[in-house]
């Protein structure tokens, strides 16, 4: 067999050649152009059409791998879409493989900031400076402005000379070092959310399919930013919900409590349970301690294990000494237009205080106390619940009181006054009272100086009576109490058949329940049935009246306490006594009624101070010369000795019994 022509060897190899560079896929262009070297022209010439269809086929090749490239990531970024958990690594994501599939030195993206209306940047790849990283642009300024307000993609092979563009961020790109850049939009719908950019340091230009590829990646990133945003609101409208959901269930638990709450109050309240049944079961209930106060910290009830209501139980009232001054004080000032829940932390211990006044039609009856480490809004709403209730029980509670005020102010009006016009029915409806009329009796008469607080004094002096078995009212101007005598019982029962020492018990009682001095007098009654207890009432009457004329506020006493005071409880010496006071301070009487002067109080002033000058002037508040021209009137008008021995007793002694007949 003849050998083949050494051209066509030639030829063939080269072939083989070309072949083997196109499968290699990263052969260089020279490379190609190589083959034609080292052989004959004819055959040079003849394999010159090979050649330039395997470049075309390289061509082609490097064109469909570019297209797969630009295929593969266009797939990833929208599998990163699908997934979207982190919108800023998908932006990342989309600007890296701008950068990467177009062969730049930068990529970057800018979105609009409608609030502020210009352009920020958001994401950077390639991006050197810190400045660069942190720039914004308003709208229209700098190749991003325009595509931001335009919407058209533009590009520029040199940034710095390219007139197109207002220059407001030269210093910027050219810090960066760029030159060739190209932006194109971010849109959604016809709205131009940002700008996707691609640049180059050097005059390196974009084709068309380059700047097709970036369009299809600012679309992606503008799908994301969309979808991003979407999520966020379906998220945040998903939290809101939750949080929704859970308000309402707290709040469907916190009425479902609150109406429990109320169930068990309200059956205290029909079951006739007092503030102590009431303040038990909110301790239990809320979790804490409780006090019902008077509108004067003194205590109704408490519960609990906190040591001020072990200390308000012992003393009776809140502790002077707590709550602190501050913002805890405030919790506890009442008045009648305040019907705020305050819940302040304690100075003192930790717990919180949480206060409500117990109000009712304007007024307030007291305050309902809360002490919890922690107090949330359901305990506000139950323990404003409960002072609901416990208002309802007050006013009951008064309303019950105010008819047995009027039964007793009834009783006493058909007791003591006359004249007696059914015996049998008054023993039969006192009775009812808790009052045996056929019982021996002390009478016991009470009042303030001022006459004021008679209703607080009558409703003090009411359980005082009922423990003794006795009964309590207000009888023309004074406050009467009724104690059975017999001395068969304890404490006040037991001592009634002591009038005077009965009277200073009472008194004591009355003064701690007002935080006021109030005077009482008493009397026991000669016999038993109704004609003594009147009798008893009148001395005791008499001797109250007495006793505020000697200036004896706050004191107890029974006639025979009184010394020679008592003489004045004897009608038949009453004519005499006036004649001795006018005998024996008759003539300063007139004078003051004369000249309308101030020598009778100069007078009890000075004996009340012992004789001593200067403390009666400091107790009349005049200077001591004046008082000396007083004491010099009244030796004119008394003479000298009434200042000496028994003189000065019998002056003394009438203005006493003058201070007492001037009452009647």
């Amino acid at each position: 067999m003849a050998a083949a022509p050494p051209g066509i060897v030639l030829g063939v190899e080269s072939v083989g050649r070309l072949l083997r560079l196109l499968l290699r896929e990263n052969a260089v262009v020279h490379e190609y152009e190589a083959v034609l070297g080292g052989v004959p022209a004819d055959t040079a010439e003849l394999l010159r059409p090979l050649v330039d269809d395997a470049l075309r086929v390289r061509a082609r090749l490097d064109e469909r791998r570019r297209r797969e490239a630009e295929l593969a990531a266009l797939y990833e970024t929208a599998g990163d879409l699908s997934s979207l958990r982190d919108l800023e690594a998908v932006l990342q994501a989309i600007v890296r493989r701008a950068r990467a599939l177009l062969d730049t030195d930068a990529a970057y993206l800018m979105l609009n900031d409608p609030v502020r209306g210009d352009t920020y940047m958001r994401v950077t790849d390639g991006i050197r400076t810190d400045a660069f990283k942190r720039g914004r642009l308003a709208l229209g300024a700098g190749l991003g402005g325009l595509v931001a307000k335009t919407g058209v993609p533009y590009n520029t092979a040199d940034y710095l000379n390219d007139r197109r563009f207002e220059h407001t961020v030269d210093d910027m790109v050219g810090g960066e070092g760029l030159t060739t850049i190209q932006g194109v939009p971010l849109t959604l719908g016809n709205k131009v959310i940002g700008v996707l950019f691609a640049a180059n340091r050097d005059h390196r230009g974009f084709s068309s399919q380059e700047v097709a590829l970036l369009i299809s990646l600012a679309n992606q990133a503008a799908i994301a930013i969309e979808n991003a945003t979407l999520f966020e609101d379906v998220r945040r409208a998903v939290d809101e919900l939750t949080e929704a959901n859970a308000v309402i269930q707290a709040h469907s638990e916190s009425i479902e409590r609150a109406a429990a709450l109320h169930e068990r109050l309200t059956t205290i309240v029909l079951d006739g349970g007092g503030m102590s049944d009431i303040a038990g079961t909110l301790a239990e209930f809320l979790g804490g301690s409780i006090l019902v106060l008077d509108p004067r910290g003194r205590a109704m009830a408490a519960a609990g294990e906190d040591p001020v209501v072990e200390r308000t139980r012992v003393e009776g009232a809140l502790p002077r000494s707590w709550p602190p001054e501050g913002a805890v004080r405030e919790a506890f000032v009442l008045s009648t237009d305040s019907r705020r829940t305050r819940r302040v932390p304690s100075d003192s211990g930790g717990a919180t205080v949480c206060a409500t006044p117990i109000a009712a039609g304007g007024e307030a009856l007291g305050v309902l106390v809360l002490l919890r480490d922690r107090v949330g809004a359901s305990h506000v709403r139950s323990l404003e619940r409960a002072a609901q209730v416990t208002a309802l029980m007050l006013l009951s509670e008064r309303t019950v009181a105010e008819a047995e005020h009027r039964l007793r102010g009834e009783i006493l009006e058909d007791l003591l006054g006359s004249p007696h016009r059914d015996p049998e029915g008054l023993r039969r409806r006192a009775a009812l009272m808790g009052l045996d009329l056929d019982k021996p009796c002390t009478v016991l008469t009470a009042r303030c100086r001022d006459g004021r607080h008679r209703r607080r004094i009558a409703d003090a002096a009411a359980p005082f009576a009922v423990r003794a078995g006795g009964l309590a009212g207000e009888y023309r101007g004074n406050v009467v109490v009724l104690l059975p005598g017999d001395g068969d019982g304890a404490g006040a029962a037991a001592r009634a058949a002591d009038p005077a020492e009965t009277a200073r018990d009472l008194a004591e009682h009355l003064a701690k329940s007002l935080d006021a001095p109030v005077t009482v007098g008493a009397a026991a009654a000669s016999a038993t049935g109704v004609d003594p207890i009147v009798e008893a009432h009148r001395d005791a009457a008499r001797c109250l009246d007495v006793l505020l004329a000697l200036g004896r506020d706050g004191e107890g006493a029974s006639p025979t306490e009184l010394g020679v005071y008592g003489l004045l409880f004897h009608k038949t010496g009453r004519d005499e006594l006036r004649r001795f006071v006018d005998r024996t301070i008759g003539a300063v009487l007139e004078y003051d009624a004369r000249r309308r002067s101030d020598l009778v109080r100069t007078l009890l002033t000075y004996f009340a101070c012992d004789g001593n000058l200067n403390r009666t002037a400091a107790a009349l508040y005049v200077h001591v010369n004046t008082l000396y021209q007083r004491v010099d009137r009244i030796t004119a008008l008394l003479g000298p000795q009434w200042r000496h021995s028994d003189q000065a007793l019998q002056v003394h002694l009438a203005l006493k019994v003058h201070s007492v007949l001037s009452t009647e």
